[in-house]
């Protein structure tokens, strides 16, 4: 299946990145012909709205949702069978149930035929990296346990999750989010069940579902069912002449 992993910019698309030891290139081995492609966006942008949903996104508009309408559209009129779409989207200062809901009607309304896979991360994708603090000890050795046990994860008012992991790892700054990505990437587990976070639990519970794995065989179809042979009764023949 082609899969389609929209997500905002360059620090996501490396931690998903389907190549070396990244997340992605593990995470997406376990399924059978799975072929992805990352596209990363200049932000996060924001969904258009009535009308708007359905003009083409303004020439300097670079971020996913500025630009997801538009993008569903594109996939929708592929001659080729419909991929998966997977948008991933952190959660910032919304409301995740609503914001998920909008985007699921923006798919809706303009790709109705493409099977759309919506995943919100609280609030950022820093929080899947807080969810494991066995890969944070790999990749950071000398990383702050104490400042780690203050993190709640998807609590709602938001902590800050990237300025958070920039402290746990003693590098502070912005500028840092691709490297905390790739040296992140190559140790977090793919196991989902032993992270912390719920957001990142159910990106790989969706992609799970959507995706088929590797060790499951599609059962041949049954042979068909042999006609039984009627079964005649003759007479018994008297034994006297």
């Amino acid at each position: 299946m082609k899969v389609h992993l929209l997500v905002e910019g360059p620090a996501d698309r490396a931690f998903f990145r389907v190549d070396q030891a990244s997340w992605g290139q593990r995470f997406f081995k376990q399924f059978k012909d799975c072929d992805v492609e990352v596209h990363a966006h200049g932000g996060r942008g924001t969904l258009p709205e009535g009308e708007a949903l359905k003009q083409p996104p303004p020439a300097r508009s670079r971020g996913l949702l500025d630009q997801l309408p538009a993008k569903l559209r594109a996939y929708a009129a592929a001659k080729q069978p419909a991929p998966l779409v997977v948008v991933l989207i952190d959660a910032d200062d919304d409301d995740c149930v609503d914001l998920k809901r909008r985007i699921s009607d923006a798919a809706q309304s303009e790709a109705p035929g493409v099977p759309v896979l919506v995943r919100i991360a609280v609030e950022e994708t820093e929080a899947f990296y807080l969810g494991d603090w066995k890969a944070i000890k790999k990749a950071y050795p000398r990383a702050k346990q104490m400042v780690f046990r203050t993190y709640e994860p998807d609590v709602r008012p938001t902590q800050g999750t990237w300025e958070l992991f920039a402290e746990v790892v003693g590098e502070k700054g912005y500028e840092n989010k691709v490297d905390w990505a790739e040296r992140m990437g190559v140790v977090m587990s793919i196991n989902a069940a032993g992270n912390r976070s719920p957001s990142f639990k159910a990106l790989c519970r969706g992609l799970t579902q959507k995706l088929q794995p590797k060790n499951v065989t599609v059962p041949a179809p049954a042979p068909a069912a042999k006609p039984k042979k009627k079964k005649f009764h003759h007479a018994a023949k008297s034994a006297k002449s």
